[in-house]
């Protein structure tokens, strides 16, 4: 009896490690002026969207997640750093929130998953807008891929379509 309860902890002990280094992945696509036109959010005829559509379905997706503000600058602050515009003060594009003395040193989100998931972190885009992050100076993410150029059109304004 004291061999098969052993035997029970050592592989309860084994399943609980090998569980714990099994961390999921995480994947958040932030989009502006997003509308529910995406598939899984109720679709449009129109509109195909089969890629998002599979990642939502075999992930978490938030259905019911509100804007709180209408502007990019304090929407954005307040999903990094868990704060409202209420709370921080930052209501319009400036100022960015690491220049707001209270907030020069607060954990944001990313930073908050490498320190306690022990997550690699990656950000391409206009999560934050400027040069940010370009002079390896951020200490946001581990990773910064190409920034967001801030309009929506390709490089050099080149026509890519011959339709009206």
């Amino acid at each position: 009896m004291r061999l098969f309860h052993l035997i029970l902890a050592v592989l309860s002990l084994s399943l609980t490690l090998h569980s714990a280094d099994k961390k999921p992945n995480i994947l958040m696509i932030a989009i502006d002026d997003q509308n529910d036109w995406i598939g899984y959010l109720g679709g449009h005829p129109m509109v195909k969207t089969p890629h998002i559509d599979a990642l939502a379905k075999r992930g978490t997706a938030f259905t019911n997640a509100h804007c709180q503000s209408p502007l990019c600058n304090p929407s954005r602050t307040s999903l990094m750093i868990s704060r409202r515009p209420g709370s921080t003060g930052i209501y319009g594009l400036a100022p960015w929130f690491r220049n707001v003395p209270e907030f020069k040193n607060i954990v944001t989100m990313p930073q908050y998953l490498k320190q306690h998931g022990g997550y690699t972190t990656y950000s391409t885009g206009k999560i934050y807008h400027g040069r940010y992050g370009r002079q390896k100076t951020d200490k946001e993410f581990d990773v910064i891929g190409p920034g967001a150029s801030g309009k929506p059109f390709p490089k050099g304004n080149k026509k890519l379509v011959t339709t009206p």
